[in-house]
Formats: C-alpha cells, sequence, structure tokens
C-alpha cells in the first residue's frame, strides 16, 4: 500500500482527532455527559432566530400626509 502524503495541515487535524478521542475516552459516563450537555448548550446558544419586524402605522400630523378634500361646489 503506497503511503499518502498528508499536508502539514491534515497531519494536525488526524493528531488533534486521535487526542480528543483518547480524552474522551478516558471520561466517565457521568462526564461525558456533562460535557455533552454544556456542548449542546453552548450550540444552541449561537443559534440566532431572526425577529420578524412589525410595521406599526404611525400617525402623523402633517399637513401634507392629511387627505385633501375639495371644498368648491
Amino acid at each position: 500500500m503506497l503511503k499518502k502524503d498528508l499536508t502539514v495541515r491534515e497531519h494536525l487535524k488526524t493528531i488533534q482527532s486521535d487526542g480528543g478521542k483518547a480524552r474522551w475516552a478516558k471520561l466517565t459516563p457521568e462526564e461525558r455527559s456533562a460535557q455533552a450537555r454544556k456542548i449542546v448548550a453552548a450550540r444552541w446558544a449561537k443559534k440566532v432566530i431572526p425577529e420578524i419586524p412589525v410595521q406599526v402605522p404611525v400617525a402623523t400630523t402633517s399637513k401634507k400626509s392629511r387627505p385633501q378634500y375639495n371644498t368648491s361646489r
């Protein structure tokens, strides 16, 4: 089998992934559960729920906005 040449970034990513898996495997089930809850809470805190803009009619008192009635007969 030919050995694949990895870039430095790919190699570091592989090493970091292995380290994270080893660290996770050392934890007790209770510790893993607590950390998983913390991770999920942080992920949901990042989600932004867009607000729907509400258009409220504004009452104006300027003469230009008042309707013009024809008073001459």
